[in-house]
């Protein structure tokens, strides 16, 4: 039974011993490595020693258990005080290795002197073999090398756990209670006089331990291996977290950055009583839809962006990382360059608009200086724009209605002032005259329109945007057109006439009703809107003039005000 038990534990410690490597690739587990080997040694020689025919090949294997048995608790040390961040003294480990080379040195003699045995002999029982010995003075150092190392390994797992924030507590913890269950099977052996070495056992329970753990393990690895391999960017800090937003780790800029970082423990998440970290990192994380935020602090302002981490080939999700740098001068410049380029867009806007008026204003003094040559119209342009105005603002609460953008109708009430540029192609001897024309005259003045769309497009061209070279080119070219087909110069009907000049059509005619002229008196204005809305279907669009009529009161207080203005004698 017990040489079948010495087998599958020599079987399991060279099965762990494969799991190990193929689980710490790319990771540092070289004391690891160094501990299962000693540890499959030291299990071949319990083996070999149950199997052994001789007392020659029992000693020989023997020499093999204390081979595996000195180095393994120097090499548990150094692991759990590599695993917990804390530096060892090379004199330290010289001392250790001086001890054990001591002891193989007394082991190696055994058979020859008696020094580590003052006697031995070979037991056979039910065909196990087992090696009945009697200890001699230098065995004595056998168990103080065990306890050293042990101690040692109790003293470092104390020392991480009170001082040290950055290695776990559940690592910390398992760790101990496996040192404590060590030293406890180890006495009791010893007190037991127990042919059966129990020990063997208790390194398979380490090894399967350090199994579990070596996942964990590996994060902390990959936290390393993320601060080694990004040193150079030494602007650059990282946090590292598993996939339960537990903190693992982190390299020095980040706790430059962020100081309060210092005070986080390893696989613990960051508690609301660390409030910024918790605001700033911890609710971050949660929030998947965010990978780039700002945090300030200070007069610093700190970029972060959230990764996922992999792992190994088939790249798996093992955790988030947090980068952060200081962005501060970056954002500096932009936010100067912004202000610089608000003052700009605000200096240009100026300009234009000092150049979009002076246009307004030259276009406007043509149309006075052509309105100067029609004795009969007296402010005809003046007063249509001021209709147009009003009409537009109208329009602009059917909107939605008519399908009417604010900036078509500023557009429309823009373009007003120059639907009548074509006179200026028409004869004094027309234009002038104070009466009513002929039929001959009539066909001449009505090329105005055409000849005014002409005009328009011709001097806005490369000065305006094409949209508004289009409304005022039709205002122009088509605002004497009539709904039924029978205006002028293009017998546009209905839709076809450009809906900037239907707008026109109703101011232009309303003026021309109410205001004196030459040959007539101004009507009043119930009359005029009555030949309006008379007019609604045949000479005009009858949906705008719809809303043309229910501009009634603006338009009359308008013509009120103008027409006292400028009567004789008003001052």
């Amino acid at each position: 039974m017990i040489v079948r038990l010495y087998g599958i534990a020599f079987g399991m410690s060279i099965m762990f011993f494969l799991i190990l490597i193929i689980l710490g690739q790319k990771q540092k587990v070289t004391n690891f490595l160094l501990l299962f080997m000693a540890i499959m040694i030291s299990n071949f020689g319990y083996y070999s020693i149950c199997v052994a025919d001789s007392l020659k090949h029992a000693v020989n294997a023997n020499c093999l258990v204390y081979l595996g048995g000195v180095f393994v608790p120097i090499l548990l040390f150094l692991s759990i005080a590599g695993l917990c961040q804390q530096p060892v003294e090379r004199l330290l480990i010289l001392f250790l290795l001086v001890f054990a080379s001591l002891i193989l040195y007394f082991v190696f003699r055994i058979g020859s002197g008696t020094e580590f045995y003052s006697r031995v002999e070979l037991v056979t029982r039910g065909g196990v073999s087992f090696l009945k010995k009697e200890y001699g003075p230098m065995h004595t150092l056998y168990p103080v090398f065990v306890f050293l190392c042990m101690a040692l390994c109790i003293w470092v797992l104390a020392v991480s756990f009170f001082r040290q924030k950055r290695i776990s507590y559940k690592v910390i913890l398992s760790l101990f209670i496996a040192q404590m269950f060590s030293i406890g099977v180890y006495v009791g052996e010893r007190m037991l006089h127990s042919e059966t070495e129990w020990m063997v056992f208790v390194y398979l329970l380490d090894e399967i331990l350090i199994l579990v753990l070596i996942r964990r393990i590996g994060m902390y690895e990959v936290a390393d291996h993320i601060a080694n391999a990004l040193k150079e960017h030494s602007a650059y800090g990282y946090l590292v977290f598993d996939k339960k937003y537990n903190y693992l780790g982190c390299n020095e800029k980040v706790k430059e950055y962020l100081p309060e970082v210092s005070e986080l423990r390893v696989d613990h998440r960051i508690g609301r009583e660390n409030a910024f970290l918790y605001s700033n990192i911890e609710l971050r994380l949660r929030q998947l839809w965010c990978e780039d935020y700002y945090i300030v602090r200070g007069e610093k302002e700190l970029h972060c962006s959230v990764r996922t981490l992999y792992h190994g080939t088939q790249k798996k999700n093992i955790g988030l990382m947090v980068e952060i740098w200081d962005d501060t001068q970056r954002r500096q410049y932009v936010r100067l360059l912004n202000h610089y380029n608000t003052e700009l867009e605000k200096a240009v806007k100026e300009k234009t608009e000092h150049i979009s008026k002076m246009q307004d204003q030259i276009l406007l003094g043509v149309a006075d200086m052509i309105e100067g040559r029609d004795s009969s119209t007296g402010g005809h342009v003046k007063r249509t724009s001021e209709v147009v105005r009003i009409f537009t603002e109208k329009l602009e609460k059917f909107g939605i209605q008519y399908g009417f953008s604010k900036d078509f109708l500023d557009y429309v009430a823009k373009a007003a002032p120059m639907h009548d540029l074509g006179k200026i192609t028409v004869d004094d001897r027309i234009l002038r005259k104070p009466g009513k024309f002929t039929p001959e005259e009539f066909e001449e003045m009505k090329n105005h329109a055409g000849r005014g769309g002409e005009i328009v497009a011709r001097v806005l061209r490369g000065v305006e945007d094409e949209t508004f070279i289009r409304i005022a080119e039709n205002m122009a070219h088509c605002h004497h057109e009539k709904w039924d087909g029978s205006g002028y110069p293009d017998h546009l009907s209905g839709n076809r006439i450009p809906l900037e000049a239907r707008i026109m059509a109703l101011a232009d005619v309303f003026d021309a009703l109410v205001s004196r002229r030459c040959y007539k008196e101004s009507m009043d204005y119930d009359t005029a809107f009555r030949i309006i809305e008379e007019s609604l279907g045949s000479h005009f669009d009858p949906e705008l003039g719809k809303v043309f009529i229910e501009c009634r009161e603006h338009l009359t207080e308008y013509y009120d005000r103008e027409f006292i203005s400028s009567a004789p004698g008003f001052h």
